[in-house]
């Protein structure tokens, strides 16, 4: 549980910091779940807002989202809006 909160505090950390330079053509926001059991409603908020505020030609990415939270975003009509970062390499690219 502990590795977890770690976990979470991580993400929204990463998410404070001051947005990077973007490139003209496309840019990519990947959130990496991995070591996260249950994201919870503040971890969903995030990704969601990320891709609200991207421009139509960004990418937001998942990776090793847990199965019951993908369900819910399914569930919710929401699945569509993220593209499921390859799970095949441990590199980010």
């Amino acid at each position: 549980m502990r590795r977890e909160d770690e976990r979470r505090k991580e993400l929204r950390m990463q998410a404070q910091e001051t947005e990077p330079e973007r490139a003209p053509e496309e840019g990519h926001l990947v959130f990496d779940f991995t070591g996260l059991e249950r994201p919870d409603v503040c971890d969903l908020a995030l990704i969601l807002t990320a891709r609200l505020n991207a421009g139509s030609t960004d990418s937001v990415w998942v990776r090793a989202l847990p199965l019951q939270t993908a369900r819910v975003l399914e569930a919710m009509r929401l699945d569509h809006l993220f593209r499921h970062y390859p799970t095949g390499s441990d590199d980010m690219n």
